[in-house]
């Protein structure tokens, strides 16, 4: 009887080549996740860079913000201080105008102050004072020519009574050096007899007729003068009190060679 041996070991093929071929195969799955790994870093990479960005200009923004609010405050600050400076401004040159107003009424004021005690010191002894009026002024024509122009300080009108057209003729003179009054425009504009009175004026030996007087009115124009110049004459006027007026008519007698 015969029994049958099998051997497994003895009839196993050899398999090189699969084996090699199985080890390849793994080697090259391995090989193959490679650039999937690289591009997966990449991308995250990428990601991440513009994510990184994305923060970045979010916090840019942000700065940029904070500093135009704070922009935007001090150009309302400087806004508001702008205005101040306009109000200001505004006030400072209605003050300004104020203040020249209010020098032109000085300057107008002292000079008629000073025109009326000049005027005072110079009134003969023979004549009267009634009337010191201010007027326009008479247009005179430039030394260069042209229009006439009005005077800018205006004139002044004098009216009064005095013993004689001699005293009124006088009396003009007196009043052409004043330094108050343009001398070529102060002029006689009216004399005329007028009613008769009783008494008799000063020189005169005492009489029981009536005297006549003359009515007179003079005019000129009153010079433009800076307000130093009239404080200055002002004061020359206090010093030389009354006597002016017989020494300007001297003066004035003189230089028109009615008294040599």
């Amino acid at each position: 009887m015969y029994s049958i041996d099998i051997n497994f070991l003895n009839d196993r093929e050899e398999r090189p080549v699969l084996a090699t071929q199985s080890s390849a195969m793994v080697r090259q799955t391995t090989s193959d996740r490679t650039p999937i790994a690289i591009g997966l870093a990449v991308m995250i990479a990428a990601l991440a860079g513009v994510g990184g960005f994305f923060g970045l200009l979010k916090y840019q923004e942000s700065t940029l913000q904070t500093q135009q609010a704070e922009l935007d405050a001090q150009l309302t600050e400087l806004q508001t201080k702008l205005e101040q400076v306009d109000r200001i401004k505004a006030e400072t040159e209605a003050a300004r105008s104020e203040s020249r107003a209010l020098a032109r009424v000085f300057t107008k004021i002292r000079p008629w102050s000073a025109i009326v005690k000049d005027i005072q010191n110079r009134i003969p002894t023979r004549t009267q004072l009634s009337q010191v009026a201010q007027t326009a002024g008479e247009s005179v024509a430039p030394e260069a020519g042209g229009e006439p122009v009005a005077p800018e300080a205006g004139g002044i009108n004098i009216s009064g009574t005095a013993c004689s057209f001699d005293d009124v003729n006088d009396f003009m003179l007196t009043l052409k050096n004043s330094p108050f009054l343009e001398s070529e425009t102060v002029k006689l504009t009216t004399s005329s007899l007028g009613s008769e009175v009783l008494g008799r004026c000063p020189g005169e030996a005492q009489r029981d007729e009536p005297t006549q007087l003359v009515d007179y009115t003079i005019a000129g124009n009153v010079k433009s003068v800076s307000a130093e110049q009239f404080d200055r004459l002002l004061a020359e006027l206090e010093n030389q009190q009354a006597s002016v007026g017989l020494s300007s008519r001297l003066k004035a007698l003189f230089e028109t060679g009615v008294l040599q």
